[in-house]
């Protein structure tokens, strides 16, 4: 009952609600009133929808601080995984941030494989498997993987969910050509439960997805660059 309250005190459109539900149901046990009932009604629906759409923003400011919260929880645990290193040995040249930015800018190089066949063409009309490989050995092997420095740290989390979500999208939305076993294609329309209006929603979102993707490897690429981690 307290956290009700709590959330009735906290919420305006959880205040417009109830104050809504209560004039409607005081409204409506007046006898003199009932001629008009319509009217209340009316009016009461266009209350109810206002109170809706206040539900609606506050949900979507609330998304937003959650977003910011996990991204300064990214950033912050970057900077506690610099305390307590062990000592790095005088004659290793490579530190280990140099180390994994090397090793993720050569699994997903921008001047071929997938990251390229996006650039050129992000409609997805067909993909090439070998190009699909080093995104989900990129997503294997980073799975716990973080970066020292605070900035590296957040563009690589940035990556790696990008990446993350776009391989997802090629297991579940795509399958292998019938006629050729190197390439994969979106799965058509007649496959799917809703139809090509499904298919349609995923080829849309698969290349959001490629573009988020693309742009995530770019900005990888040039934190590691201004950090001095790649030459």
């Amino acid at each position: 009952m307290k956290r009700f309250l709590d959330f009735l005190t906290n919420s305006p459109a959880a205040v417009t609600f109830a104050v809504l539900s209560v004039l409607g149901i005081v409204a409506f046990a007046i006898p003199g009133l009932h001629p008009f009932a319509w009217i209340i009604g009316l009016v009461l629906c266009l209350g109810v929808i206002i109170a809706l759409l206040l539900f609606h923003g506050e949900w979507r400011r609330a998304q937003i601080q959650i977003d910011s919260l996990r991204q300064l929880l990214s950033t912050e645990r970057g900077r506690l995984d610099t305390l307590g290193l062990t000592h790095v040995d005088e004659e290793v040249t490579a530190l280990p941030d140099e180390e994994r930015a090397q090793r993720i800018l050569g699994l997903l190089p921008d001047s071929a494989g997938l990251v390229q066949s996006l650039r050129l063409d992000a409609t997805f009309g067909s993909l090439e498997v070998d190009e699909l490989e080093p995104l989900h050995t990129f997503r294997q092997e980073f799975a716990k993987s973080s970066f020292d420095n605070p900035r590296s740290h957040t563009a690589f989390m940035n990556l790696y969910r990008a990446a993350e979500a776009l391989s997802i999208w090629v297991n579940e939305e795509t399958r292998q050509l019938a006629s050729d076993k190197t390439k994969r294609e979106i799965r058509p329309g007649d496959s799917r439960k809703g139809g090509w209006r499904e298919y349609t929603e995923a080829r849309s979102r698969g290349e959001s997805l490629g573009d988020r993707f693309v742009y995530a490897r770019w900005e990888f690429n040039q934190t590691a660059l201004e950090l001095g981690l790649v030459a």
